[in-house]
């Protein structure tokens, strides 16, 4: 009995301790299962990364401007005469070359009046011709036998009246009859003269002034034939310049007024990038600078990250004198070489004009660096996890800021989204497409791209970032 009470009294004892040794058991288990849970959690932070570069700055001046075409490389077509579409030649879209028929009017008024102006020229001409035209034999011996017959005439005439003069001194004449036969010697004499004077005017030719005044005439009808073809001409719209007949707004059997525009020829294999600076910013840029072309909706972390800037580049070829009257900025013109169409003409594009070249300088996308009232702070992905670095920044362009004063090495992933104010060592995930670890190759380009330790810099190679990476 005794032993049973005291066998008792051991399990009375020892309960306490084994319900306290289930609910260790049990604790160790619930923080366990709460460490594992918030390894997921800090598992579940997805974030986008783009590698850092090590490569050659510049100071820009950036603007947001537009395309623009050249002053000869955009034509419109308007009819320089009033007229009917008879037929449109080319299709909206194609190229079209200088000189080439675009549209053409009903030409039947405008040829019918270069018929009637080419007969009118025509005749002229063959008036002068004729005028200038030597007689023909018949011609010729017509006045000839013109002359002898004068000449007859007037040796018949001078025997009559040398037969009358010894009868009138024996008076068996009267002497009238004899002033008679003196009258018709002196006319038949004048009548030889002009025989003779006609075959001699017909053999010397025309007059140099009815030469001349037959010539006039003819000019002048050279003159309205040559208006009258000029105006049939015009009835065929051709296109100024090489270029793409972008629009065409008249249609077949339409009747169009003089000067009204129908179309427009646009080359745009060359543009002007055009944008506005302030005087201050404008007196920096000079003729013959560099600059770098891009859309306007891709500018920025987001262009970087996507690699998908489509920049361009060109030269400045004009630096305005004159200042808008309203914003009192300057006009900054660059040409750039389109040949691709890649940049069309109203589009809204963003330049920066390079003013200076510096030396290689580590450099990260401007959307990594972060103010949050310390400093900029940025964040990189090492082993799985976020580290959190206080660089120095220096300048910012074209969407990526100079660091220094970190351990940051080219190449490495900088989070570019999905990191602000996250604490360091948190574990990450790495949006799937982005920020995947660098083929061997690249990682070696990043490593010769650092500077050397006897304080050379290695030719930088440019880290390309990864598709599809956003800011």
């Amino acid at each position: 009995m005794r032993s049973f009470v005291l066998r008792s009294r051991w399990w009375i004892l020892a309960l306490p301790l084994l319900i306290g040794c289930a609910g260790c058991e049990s604790h160790s288990e619930t923080v366990k299962a709460d460490e594992e849970s918030a390894e997921e959690g800090e598992a579940a932070v997805t974030v986008r990364v783009v590698p850092a570069r090590f490569e050659r700055s510049a100071r820009t001046i950036e603007g947001l401007g537009r395309c623009e075409a050249l002053p000869d490389h955009i034509a419109p077509l308007t009819p320089a005469v009033e007229g009917h579409v008879h037929a449109l030649l080319v299709e909206q879209g194609r190229a079209v070359k200088k000189g080439q028929p675009i549209v053409e009017l009903d030409r039947a008024v405008a040829q019918a009046d270069l018929a009637e102006k080419t007969a009118t020229r025509d005749g002229l001409v063959a008036s002068l011709a004729l005028l200038k035209s030597i007689p023909r034999p018949e011609e010729r011996r017509a006045n000839e036998l013109a002359v002898e017959q004068a000449r007859i005439t007037l040796e018949q005439a001078r025997i009559a009246a040398d037969r009358l003069r010894p009868l009138v001194k024996r008076h068996e004449v009267p002497e009238q009859q004899l002033q008679d036969a003196e009258r018709a010697v002196h006319l038949a004499e004048l009548q030889e003269q002009t025989a003779e004077a006609t075959l001699n005017a017909m053999m010397i030719g025309p007059r140099k002034e009815a030469i001349a005044e037959a010539e006039g005439k003819i000019k002048t009808a050279d003159a309205l034939v040559a208006f009258s073809r000029a105006h049939l001409e015009y009835h065929t719209i051709r296109s100024p310049i090489d270029g793409v007949l972008d629009s065409v707004t008249c249609r077949p059997g339409q009747t169009i007024a003089i000067g009204g525009p129908i179309g427009e020829v646009v080359d745009t294999r060359q543009v002007f990038a055009a944008i506005w600076l302030s005087p201050r910013s404008a007196s920096s840029v000079r003729v013959g600078q560099s600059a770098r072309v891009r859309p306007a909706d891709t500018v920025g972390n987001q262009a970087v990250a996507e690699g998908q800037d489509g920049e361009m580049t060109g030269k400045v070829a004009f630096v305005g004198r004159v200042a808008d009257p309203q914003t009192g900025n300057l006009p900054i013109r660059a040409l750039v070489d389109n040949p691709d169409g890649r940049l069309t003409i109203g589009q809204s594009i963003r330049v920066s004009v390079v003013l200076a070249a510096h030396e290689p300088i580590l450099q990260v996308p401007s959307g990594a660096v972060l103010d949050l009232g310390d400093g900029p702070v940025l964040s990189v992905v090492r082993e799985g996890k976020s580290v959190v670095l206080h660089p120095e920044v220096g300048a910012t362009h074209d969407g990526w800021t100079e660091v220094a004063g970190t351990d940051l090495k080219p190449g490495e992933p900088v989070i570019v989204d999905g990191g602000y104010n996250l604490p360091g060592e948190t574990a990450v995930k790495v949006l799937e497409g982005d920020g995947k670890e660098e083929p061997k190759e690249k990682a070696d380009e990043h490593k010769e791209a650092e500077p050397k330790e006897d304080g050379k810099k290695a030719e930088p190679k440019k880290a390309e970032p990864k598709e599809g990476a956003q800011s």
